[in-house]
């Protein structure tokens, strides 16, 4: 019996990473096809990136939302209306292609929230009933990297598509393989998770006042919500501007391919090599660093070497890349308790896509403006620094050494009990 268990979980910790490899998909095919979007609907990058704004606010707002769904009716069936709502969404942009406002409300609104219902709040969740604690930073990473192997395979797949593939047909595609499979696939792994009595969270998570109080009162909160807050912005930068970027510094389109490539497989083994350093170092510093590779990163896009620009920045911001996510949903839990991880996570990536918005349309501003995206890459380098000072310093109070051995309960939630699961 106890062997059937560890082998569903391992099945279920490779569902999660095939719907977010998968869901990579919906950004993917925004970030290559940005500047002819824009050409098509007849705006100026100002004007169309107010549709990836919107889809990064909303991811954020509706964040908290999807916590308590994950909370609730548990992480796996989120994932189900997540990929049946993006494949909507998407198919929807496509038959009404000729309206920008049916576009920025299918994608920014109905795509968003699906993105978020696909991704990192309800994976987090899963792997908090899963997994003890002193598991659960490396299975995060496995499940995380999904991206990583989404930037590896898939980003090149749509640079070279791109010129081939009209964008009605790449955004069709999309939504028919997540309202499609990857919905089937989830449904089939909460029907499992609920069969092996791994549905339900330990405790009940209570109102949403009362998580909002016990969260404000925590300077902590305060602190990740701002290094968290960089995060999504740098990451929104790669997501939308980044490919525009280099076309515009004349990077040739298969070094870009293998820019991308090579970012996604540092984030493969940065978000492994998270889960096991996080174990043997204090997070505090550990995230400190990863906020200051990012900070370095931005800085190199800054350099004027194409090589520099291209393949450097690739390699740093790709060891940082999954890091901050993974460690920032182990002080989640750790701080909060499995009973309400979702919610608090959904407030802190609420924040995070804050900065993804901000970034988003002032890097549009800026290339409409100067011509070029260097100003918001000096505005990022700082921010991201300065989420990495606040870690260190802000973080480190209180935080108990690494202990292979323990799984202590939450420090501010002992009420809410440990994920029920296995090693």
């Amino acid at each position: 019996m106890k062997n059937e268990k560890r082998y569903l979980i391992h099945r279920l910790v490779a569902l999660g990473f095939m719907v977010m490899f998968l869901s990579t998909t919906v950004k993917g095919v925004y970030q290559v096809y940005f500047a002819e979007l824009a050409v098509h609907f007849g705006q100026g990058r100002t004007g169309f990136a107010w549709s990836g704004s919107v889809f990064m606010l909303v991811t954020g707002l509706v964040s908290p939302l999807v916590g308590a769904l994950s909370d609730r009716v548990g992480p796996l069936r989120t994932v189900v209306l997540g990929a049946v709502a993006e494949g909507v969404s998407l198919w929807g942009a496509t038959v009404f292609s000729g309206s920008l406002w049916v576009f920025v409300a299918a994608y920014g609104l109905g795509g968003a929230f699906a993105l978020a219902a696909m991704t990192y709040v309800p994976m987090g969740v899963l792997v908090d009933r899963l997994f003890q604690q002193r598991n659960k930073g490396f299975a995060l990473a496995l499940v995380g990297n999904g991206t990583a192997i989404g930037f590896i395979v898939l980003s090149p797949l749509w640079i070279a598509l791109q010129p081939r593939l009209p964008w009605t047909q790449a955004f069709a595609a999309v939504g028919l393989l997540l309202a499609g499979p990857v919905a089937l696939a989830a449904a089939w792994g909460a029907r499992a998770l609920r069969r092996a009595g791994l549905a339900q969270p330990a405790a009940e998570p209570g109102p949403a006042v009362a998580v909002w109080r016990q969260v404000r009162s925590d300077p902590g909160f305060y602190v990740l919500a701002l290094g968290f807050m960089g995060c999504g912005a740098t990451m929104a930068f790669v997501d939308v501007h980044l490919v525009a970027f280099w076309q515009d510094a004349g990077a040739p389109r298969e070094r870009m391919g293998l820019s991308l490539s090579l970012l996604g497989v540092l984030e493969l083994v940065s978000g492994l090599a998270t889960g096991w350093l996080a174990l043997r170092w204090r997070k505090h510093a550990l995230l400190a660093v990863f906020y200051a590779l990012r900070s370095l990163a931005m800085a190199l896009l800054l350099a004027g070497g194409p090589d520099v620009q291209t393949l450097g920045f690739a390699a740093v911001f790709g060891a940082s890349y999954l890091g901050t996510v993974v460690l920032t949903s182990m002080y989640c839990f750790e701080r909060y308790g499995t009973a309400i991880k979702g919610r608090v996570f959904g407030l802190l990536f609420l924040m995070h896509q804050c900065g993804a918005f901000a970034a988003v349309q002032l890097g549009a501003w800026s290339f409409d403006l100067t011509g070029s995206g260097r100003s918001l890459a000096v505005a990022l380098a700082a921010l991201t620094a300065l989420g990495g000072v606040a870690s260190f310093f802000g973080l480190r109070d209180g935080e108990r050494p690494p202990a292979p051995g323990a799984d202590p309960a939450p420090a501010l939630a002992p009420a809410a009990g440990r994920a029920t699961g296995a090693s």
